[in-house]
């Protein structure tokens, strides 16, 4: 595997899951995206995060190991609402205690006709690792609060890991990726198929 782009980093159709999937076992064999600090920011950028460059003067490695626990109580708490029980929030609040933000209006290009638009985007203070990570702490908290757990599933692929919103039309999603689990699930019922008529 390698680093960069991948094109299981966005499946989850979800920032929060997005970020869960982070850790992943591609062909059965464990892999984290967020080797370095650079990794961090590097996702970020991709998922569509404001990422401010001020971020010096933390420790090497300190961005990675907080994305990791942010990571980490992301997951349990997904697990326990998908399980039907009460998730532990306290983690989570510890993170979402540093999410200080305030609206900012910006402008985004548009068509030719429609020239250019003004959104609200919300811009958030980066002095502390917490709060240069507070777009996904309160992402994960939205997907807690607001999220339909009945579509919020995970893969049906043998040893896979990652996880969906379900937001297909009939609801009927089963795998990471048609391409990936999707496939292979195909391709070994034809052999099971197969096996039984010969």
């Amino acid at each position: 595997m390698h680093s960069g782009p991948h094109k299981l980093d966005f499946i989850g159709d979800h920032l929060a899951i997005n970020f869960i999937n982070t850790f992943r076992t591609p062909g059965g064999e464990p892999f984290e995206v967020f080797k370095t600090d650079q990794d961090v920011r590097d996702w970020l950028q991709r998922a569509g995060v404001s990422v401010s460059s001020a971020t010096t003067g933390w420790p090497q490695g300190a961005l990675v190991r907080k994305a990791r626990q942010l990571r980490e109580i992301a997951l349990r708490a997904v697990e326990a609402r998908k399980a039907g029980k009460r998730p532990s929030l306290d983690a989570l609040n510890a993170f979402l205690e540093h999410a200080s933000s305030h609206p900012q209006l910006v402008m985004r290009a548009s068509s030719k006709r429609q020239g250019a638009k003004v959104e609200i985007k919300r811009a958030y203070n980066t002095r502390t690792i917490e709060e240069f990570l507070a777009p996904i702490a309160e992402s994960v908290a939205d997907l807690l609060a607001n999220g339909d757990f009945e579509l919020v599933r995970h893969c049906e692929g043998d040893k896979c890991v990652l996880w969906f919103y379900d937001r297909t039309r009939a609801h009927r999603r089963r795998w990471c990726s048609s391409a990936g689990c999707g496939n292979r699930a195909k391709v070994a019922a034809f052999r099971a198929r197969s096996h039984l008529l010969s």
